[in-house]
């Protein structure tokens, strides 16, 4: 029961407990208070020689700023720095933005999942270090997400999105979002084109012996670790990496770059296959990974969220982690399992 829920340890309750400041790109405003109604018109009205009193008028933010000779610069802080840190460890971005509760969150977060890493069980200890670089790829996201809302987002020229870990944790499982045809659709959709590629390139992967990382009826991954696998890889490309891509070209060359930086990510994945499935995995499953990709790119740019990407990566690995789970026990008693290899 332990593996089965620690998943949710690590980011439910992580972001049950506040995770970052949600919508950290707005201001709260100070409404004006209601002026005093109007006297009755029969009333004399007493004309006074002292200056009215001022209307009062909202409070005004404070920016951090420096001097420069005789005038203040505002204080703005480096993305590439704050991102710098986070990949260095999870949490350390946000102590250069001066966010310490984010900073004691996200570092005691990955903290529970080195810890967890270290226990003799190979299932939990794998699903720790999955967590973990999950929520490294997370943290990097969330830095470079809070140094646009601490310099001011309107000073950049993309609006990337804002979504908070409580945002991707639940946007898997709300209706809101399940409802959009491109969420259910793109499941079934990329699901449908997984089966027939693997048909077609590895018509006798039912009878191979050998299995496919990371998605082998041999495999033990636990199906829950579907669910920070899709936020952290969301999370860090189309989040940090399509953004600051976006940012610094255009949205087309943006989308395509790092969603070749996505499929090129899954290349080590092919280490333990022969050299056949190898060859396969390079000429198909790369390229398969790379325009799924592209698919979560032109979710975010079309939502400014990653809430669909979200959903539609976690629900597409959840089902292929499933089926390889419940496949595999069968085999450790001795019984025939049945084969599957979705090589992607």
């Amino acid at each position: 029961m332990i593996r089965q829920l620690y998943v949710f340890l690590c980011f439910i309750r992580i972001a049950s407990l506040g995770a970052e400041n949600e919508d950290s790109t707005e201001m709260q405003q100070t409404p004006l208070p209601a002026l005093a109604a109007k006297e009755d018109v029969t009333e004399v009205q007493q004309v006074s020689l002292q200056e009215p009193p001022p209307i009062p008028t909202e409070p005004k933010i404070e920016i951090p700023h420096r001097v420069e000779g005789s005038l203040p610069v505002p204080v703005r802080k480096s993305s590439f720095i704050a991102v710098g840190l986070s990949g260095i460890f999870p949490g350390l971005g946000h102590i250069y933005l001066n966010d310490m509760r984010s900073a004691g969150l996200m570092m005691g977060g990955a903290g529970i999942s080195i810890g967890l890493s270290s226990i003799p069980n190979e299932e939990l200890s794998f699903t720790a270090l999955y967590t973990y670089q999950n929520e490294w790829f997370y943290g990097m996201y969330a830095a470079y997400r809070d140094t646009h809302a601490f310099n001011g987002a309107a000073q950049y020229t993309y609006r990337m999105p804002s979504d908070s870990l409580t945002d991707l944790t639940l946007a898997p499982f709300r209706y809101a979002v399940w409802k959009k045809p491109e969420v259910w659709g793109g499941v079934l959709g990329w699901l449908a084109a997984g089966v027939a590629l693997t048909l077609l390139f590895d018509p006798d992967y039912k009878h191979a012996a050998r299995t496919a990382y990371p998605f082998a009826s041999t495999s033990e991954i636990n199906p829950l670790v579907a669910l920070p696998v899709g936020i952290g890889e969301e999370a860090f490309f189309r989040g940090f990496l399509q953004s600051t891509l976006i940012e610094n070209s255009n949205p087309v060359l943006g989308s395509v770059l790092s969603s070749l930086a996505f499929g090129g990510m899954h290349i080590p994945n092919a280490a333990e296959l022969d050299l056949k499935a190898r060859a396969n995995y390079y000429l198909v499953s790369v390229p398969f990974i790379s325009a799924f990709g592209g698919y979560f790119s032109w979710l975010a740019y079309k939502n400014h969220s990653l809430k669909e990407a979200v959903a539609v990566h976690f629900w597409y690995d959840f089902t292929l982690f499933l089926v390889s789970y419940l496949t595999a026990p069968p085999a450790a008693i001795g019984i025939p399992p049945l084969k599957i290899s979705f090589a992607f």
